[in-house]
């Protein structure tokens, strides 16, 4: 059986108590499904497909991205678990992954500056206000009240995601959100104890981590997706992120899924195979590996077989996590395992993410 099919124990210390029994190395990559209604709350619609991407053989699915707090939503479409009455449609999720033996892991985000004024009725957060923002929404820099709640609120989010069934959850610090605006100098430019370098930007991280350790206790997962770098002048770089990685290895978390990009460009790649290679991020994702043990799994362009064994029997890496091949196919775990096919037939042209954001997120590929 190829390794990626294998079963695995994920944890950091590998013995740790929040190690989560894995029956696979797939994860689908956390995606905003846009199946939500205009409160958030979970339809049926949602619940179909997660049992779609169950039964099609994914060992792990991260939620798509969650708000904490109304003022962090990035539009209608997207999920809450800001509150206690969510939680009733979120363990409908849980329940129907688990099913068939598959784990479940909730994506906690915060959108900062991105949040539209028009949707969340106030100015949104932002860690600095900078040229870069003057021209959206008017922007508030967060004080340290607004830091400390949001802090809280990350973990009161964990705690409806315990409560609701899921294995674990994941801190969304990638893409240019809440988090990911912490981390990068492009973006923070406070003077205080949480800005200026890269220990005092990552601090706003670190202490979401530790709020949520405190709030589940030891025995509930806690991931965290982060950029590899922001790929843009003066931002986040690799040097930062694995200084950042190497703080959250010490803390105990238990995985770090390595991302990139800030933008749609630089976060998703096209005509994967032929303009863009495979395993995008991988360059930089090799030097994460060669300096820390903590589980690692990579996300971007990855397609075939051959690139999932290569990325966990050569480079060491624990998982594999995918986005868009499951949208093209929810079936495609087993399909792979069963050798029908050795890479998805996803062609990476992105029509699928690039539609009116009042629409699910779904192939529009012509698969005749």
């Amino acid at each position: 059986m190829p390794i990626i099919f294998q079963p695995v124990k994920i944890s950091n210390p590998p013995d740790g108590e929040a190690g989560l029994e894995l029956k696979n190395r797939l994860v689908r990559s956390a995606t905003g499904e846009r199946m939500v209604d205009k409160e958030g709350r979970v339809t049926d619609e949602l619940v179909k497909l997660y049992e779609q991407l169950a039964r099609g053989g994914v060992g792990t699915i991260i939620t798509g991205h969650s708000f904490v707090r109304p003022d962090g939503k990035s539009g209608w479409q997207m999920m809450g678990i800001h509150q206690d009455d969510m939680i009733i449609g979120l363990r409908r999720l849980a329940r129907v992954v688990g099913q068939y033996d598959a784990r479940i892991l909730v994506q906690l985000n915060h959108t900062g500056r991105y949040a539209p004024g028009a949707i969340i009725g106030t100015n949104p957060l932002t860690p600095s206000v900078t040229e870069e923002t003057k021209g959206m929404y008017p922007p508030r820099e967060m004080n340290e009240k607004d830091i400390g709640e949001i802090i809280q609120a990350f973990g009161q989010a964990a705690a409806r995601a315990q409560e609701a069934g899921f294995d674990g959850v994941q801190i969304h610090a990638a893409h240019g959100y809440l988090v990911s605006q912490f981390l990068s100098p492009l973006s923070n430019r406070r003077t205080d104890a949480w800005g200026g370098d890269v220990r005092n930007r990552a601090k706003f991280l670190l202490e979401i981590y530790k709020n949520i350790r405190q709030t589940v206790g030891n025995k509930f997962a806690v991931w965290v997706k982060i950029n590899c770098e922001d790929f843009v002048e003066g931002g986040f770089s690799l040097q930062d992120s694995l200084f950042t990685a190497g703080l959250l290895e010490k803390e105990s978390i238990n995985l770090i899924e390595i991302s990139g990009g800030v933008s749609f460009q630089t976060v998703i790649r096209s005509n994967i195979g032929t303009k863009e290679p495979e395993a995008c991020f991988l360059p930089q994702a090799e030097q994460f590996r060669a300096r820390l043990k903590v589980p690692l799994s990579l996300v971007g362009g990855i397609r075939s077989l051959k690139t999932m064994e290569m990325l966990i029997k050569d480079k060491g890496f624990d998982l594999v996590s995918l986005c868009r091949p499951l949208i093209y196919d929810p079936g495609l775990p087993l399909k792979l395992a069963r050798k029908d096919l050795t890479q998805s037939e996803c062609t990476s042209c992105n029509k699928c993410l690039t539609m009116r954001k009042s629409e699910p997120v779904q192939c529009r590929q012509d698969k005749n």
